[in-house]
């Protein structure tokens, strides 16, 4: 769950609807910039299920021993492991690249940090990639190395992406930004120079991106949230409270 809250108020965007969010932006990127156009449709449907592995888990929704919510950031690790590597069990199973894709996202998470269950859980990811790479539908792929690392790259960047219209306030300035996208995006793709994407809102419904890889002039999405006041969370019926809320939707485009 994305949490982001604001006074009494607090937003709820679950991990799945903005991961079909970020499906979009693959979906909507210019195949001249896309390196394998053969294997966009693979690409897209790693990129927008990334974070399937959430639904059981977002739709109860928990407490922290410290009286907070628990976001996608904090939610009980162990749970959190198992819940990913059941979502790479299954996508390896409906598209083998796809569910490479997503293992070699969700072992990232873990590189260069201490956590003990963390190393364990990236270190059993590398040893399935490897085995993924093995298969003889993997080897059909005739991937380069180039080719892969703009695949991991584009399902990186389109995740911060999403991340970045879920996590801010909409219209936010720079200077308030989750300090993650100030200074824009990591990831830096060969298509366009390895030049660091910068976005900024422009206002509450519409974002600029520079450099603009998609082949329509203004990418339209719509977010789905739920907006609940924190008092009422507090309390013993936070899942059925979370469930008999409706969502609303805020609208977003993106454009050069």
């Amino acid at each position: 769950m994305i949490i982001r809250e604001n006074n009494d108020e607090a937003i709820l965007i679950e991990q799945h609807e903005h991961a079909l969010i970020s499906g979009q932006f693959v979906y909507h990127w210019n195949r001249n910039a896309f390196l394998r156009p053969d294997l966009k449709s693979s690409v897209e449907y790693a990129v927008t299920n990334h974070d399937r592995s959430w639904i059981p888990l977002d739709r109860k929704p928990v407490f922290l021993k410290e009286n907070d919510l628990a976001s996608f950031i904090n939610y009980p690790l162990r749970k959190k492991l198992q819940a990913y590597k059941d979502g790479v069990s299954q996508l390896v199973e409906e598209d083998i690249y796809a569910g490479y894709l997503i293992s070699r996202h969700y072992a990232s998470f873990f590189k260069g940090k201490k956590d003990i269950l963390g190393n364990k859980f990236m270190e059993e990811e590398k040893e399935r990639q490897e085995k993924l790479k093995q298969a003889a539908a993997f080897h059909e792929l005739n991937l380069s190395e180039e080719e892969e690392e703009f695949h991991f790259d584009l399902l990186q960047l389109c995740d911060n992406l999403s991340l970045y219209v879920c996590m801010n306030e909409w219209g936010a300035g720079k200077e308030k930004e989750v300090q993650w996208f100030r200074d824009g995006f990591p990831q830096k793709l060969t298509p366009f120079n390895s030049r660091r994407f910068y976005a900024r809102w422009v206002s509450e419904t519409e974002v600029k991106l520079d450099p603009y890889p998609f082949t329509a002039e203004r990418v339209y999405m719509s977010i789905p949230y739920k907006r609940l006041n924190i008092k009422d969370i507090r309390n013993d019926n936070l899942q059925q409270l979370y469930r008999e809320t409706p969502y609303a939707y805020h609208p977003v485009s993106f454009t050069e």
